[in-house]
């Protein structure tokens, strides 16, 4: 590889790595739970129930963390497995 192209490389590296960092700081116990709760296939009225949270603020921590996530080119595609996958991988969640 190209110096030029390894440098931007890393840099990109650097960045996704920050921006996953920075997101994972900004999780809160319950959004952690809710991430937990959809990894044993819980739907948003089950974890909502489940959590005593209001189903709206469960979805909209979806859909804003997988936005969050796509947008910093954290995950391939908006879609909710991708996000729990990410979480799996940086020990958010149980395997």
């Amino acid at each position: 590889m190209r110096t030029k192209a390894r440098i931007k490389n890393r840099k990109l590296e650097r960045i996704h790595r920050r921006a996953g960092d920075r997101i994972k700081e900004t999780l809160s116990g319950d959004q952690r739970r809710i991430l937990a709760l959809s990894v044993e296939d819980y739907q948003p009225a089950e974890i909502a129930r489940e959590l005593a949270l209001p189903e709206e603020y469960v979805v909209d921590f979806m859909t804003g963390l997988v936005q969050r996530l796509s947008h910093e080119g954290l995950i391939p595609s908006p879609d909710w497995r991708n996000a729990i996958k990410w979480g799996q991988e940086e020990d958010l969640l149980p395997e």
